[in-house]
């Protein structure tokens, strides 16, 4: 079509037919640039809280993880473990009840309301970061090796199918060294005697050799190896020490 139609008028002749301009059609809208607050929200969206949010995820189940397990281990018993973790498990279950059941809350009361979580955790933990700790000085007053030279040597192999090279050692009475060699796997050693309670000799990995002194007066002992399953396996043997 031209840029010019023609419209019927009405003059003294008749009928005329006027030119009419056509208007001139609109130019295109040009694309606007995003703004500077456009960009910093799509870098935030886009970028940062993708790589971010797994981050502090993981953050935050490692440090409720460490300072909760610190509240189990002060609790020393299983009861009292088993109360603070049902304690702890109703807490965040309360929690989620609640938040689930408020759709209206805003993200900041959300945030406040983990931040709080986290905060009674950490301060749980911290309480409880001495009595958590190993009890290295008890465990080292419960048995003490003798001083003295040893009258004799006791060789203990740790085989891997779960038994001692033997299922009976002799030695005399007196101090006696027992060397604890590892064959294969993880082991321990320990007697049955609540005189020797405390005394263990341990091999695994790296560990192929442990050594320790005990005082044996004439008598039989039982020696066995402590970790779950390995004892009812056959890992047991008879110490006989001669008057």
């Amino acid at each position: 079509m031209s840029t010019t139609d023609l419209e019927p008028t009405t003059g003294e002749s008749g009928t005329d037919l006027v030119p009419v301009e056509e208007a001139p059609a609109p130019a295109p809208t040009a694309l606007l640039e995003p703004s500077a607050d456009e960009r910093a929200e799509a870098v935030r969206t886009r970028l940062l809280l993708p790589f971010l949010l797994p981050v502090l995820s993981a953050a935050a189940l490692a440090f409720y993880a460490i300072n909760l397990s610190r509240a189990l281990l002060a609790g020393g018993s299983g009861t009292a473990s088993l109360i603070i973790a049902s304690i702890f498990t109703l807490l965040i279950l309360g929690g989620a009840v609640w938040v689930t059941a408020n759709p209206g809350l805003s993200s900041s009361a959300v945030a406040i309301s983990v931040a709080v979580l986290l905060m009674l955790v950490m301060a749980v933990g911290l309480t409880s970061l001495g009595p958590s700790a190993p009890k290295e000085e008890k465990k080292a007053a419960g048995y003490k090796q003798p001083s003295g030279e040893a009258v004799g040597t006791m060789e203990v192999d740790a085989l891997a199918t779960l038994k001692f090279n033997a299922t009976n050692y002799d030695v005399p009475a007196g101090i006696i060294q027992i060397d604890y060699i590892l064959g294969g796997g993880q082991h321990t050693l320990v007697f049955t005697d609540p005189k020797l309670r405390g005394f263990e000799l341990a091999v695994g990995g790296n560990v192929t050799k442990d050594t320790g002194k005990v005082e044996l007066a004439a008598g039989s002992y039982t020696i066995y190896c402590s970790i779950p399953g390995h004892r009812a396996a056959g890992m047991e043997a008879t110490v006989t020490v001669a008057g």
